[in-house]
């Protein structure tokens, strides 16, 4: 799947719920927790992560006027991937950094665009 993450992204307009976005922070959470521990199940969960912050650039990329939150999901799909490879090599330390990397892109976006 990562060669997936790392190739070129194809886009389409993707309305993202409420309901999406606590899924995706629910993961998060899960891979926080699982890093800690050294838990493979961490791997399964950054994928899923890196495949919806792809969704989330589509979703920016069909607005006309939010190049930042392109910009932001694409950072975050790239941390995302990032923690993949080093969960893949063992790498927890690595993905526990990257994992800062992407939780910081995450609230720099909700800043911007999140409703209040």
């Amino acid at each position: 799947m990562l060669p997936l993450l790392v190739a070129g992204t194809v886009f389409a307009a993707v309305d993202l719920s409420a309901d999406d976005m606590r899924e995706a922070e629910d993961t998060l959470h899960n891979l926080d927790s699982r890093i800690s521990l050294q838990d493979r199940k961490a791997l399964d969960d950054a994928k899923e992560l890196a495949s919806y912050f792809q969704q989330v650039e589509g979703h920016f990329s069909a607005k006309a006027d939010a190049a930042r939150g392109v910009e932001f999901s694409r950072k975050s799909r790239e941390h995302a991937a990032a923690i993949v490879a080093a969960i893949e090599t063992g790498d927890y330390d690595t993905a526990q950094d990257r994992l800062g990397d992407l939780t910081r892109s995450c609230k720099t976006c909700h800043e911007v665009y999140k409703k209040k």
